[in-house]
């Protein structure tokens, strides 16, 4: 096994979006007293308020998750059945290649969706026409978040490697919160509306495709 396995506390583990910090684990007293050394040393470590709140974040974790999955699988559900959706990436989904592995091995599908439009402009009005999620690249908190991982996270990634791994510019991700699950869908439903009626042509043939 691993050594040492770092996990970010920032996502899950604190889930309110308050906290920038990490966790190490490791084996042995040696290395984590030779771990210790260079925090210590170099000052590379999270303040006591962030220890606080990761902490605090820990024992609500488990009731958390779960809401969040519920959300995501629903709105999987929605957006799996939107005539401007092309494609839905989710492990939940019966439809999602390898589903059967993942329910074998996991209790629920998570509480990250990625969906495609075919429409760059279609994904983009989605995104900047809801209100209840939060523009942002990051995951795990209770609040939902949405967001363009082409334009936004991964915008570094030159384009002709985002197309070798299948990232798409019309990609659009989701994060799960624990909102009121139909509060959730119905903004959705009203982004798309709004995506809708701005749209060149139907999903998968808008010439705002690239």
């Amino acid at each position: 096994g691993a050594d040492i396995s770092m996990t970010s506390a920032t996502k899950f583990i604190a889930g309110h979006s308050d906290v920038t910090g990490g966790i190490l684990s490791a084996v042995g007293a040696e290395l984590c007293d030779e771990i210790y050394f260079h925090q210590n040393a170099e000052g590379n470590m999270m303040s006591p308020f962030e220890c606080w709140l990761s902490l605090r974040g820990i024992k609500t974790m488990a009731l958390r998750m779960k809401e969040q999955a519920r959300n995501a699988q629903e709105i999987a559900n929605f957006l799996e059945g939107h005539p401007l959706v092309k494609k839905v990436n989710y492990a939940g989904l019966e439809s999602h290649p390898g589903s059967d592995i993942h329910a074998r091995q996991a209790s629920s599908g998570g509480s990250i969706i990625s969906f495609e439009t075919g429409s760059v402009e279609v994904s983009r009005r989605i995104v900047e026409d809801t209100k209840l999620f939060k523009i942002t690249v990051s995951f795990g908190s209770v609040t939902s978040l949405i967001s363009m991982p082409c334009y936004m996270s991964h915008a570094s990634v030159p384009a002709e490697i985002r197309k070798e791994r299948g990232l798409v510019d019309d990609l659009v991700r989701i994060s799960a919160g624990i909102e009121s699950t139909e509060d959730l869908i119905a903004d959705l439903k009203r982004a798309f509306e709004s995506a809708e009626k701005a749209a060149v042509s139907p999903a998968g043939r808008s010439n705002g495709s690239n």
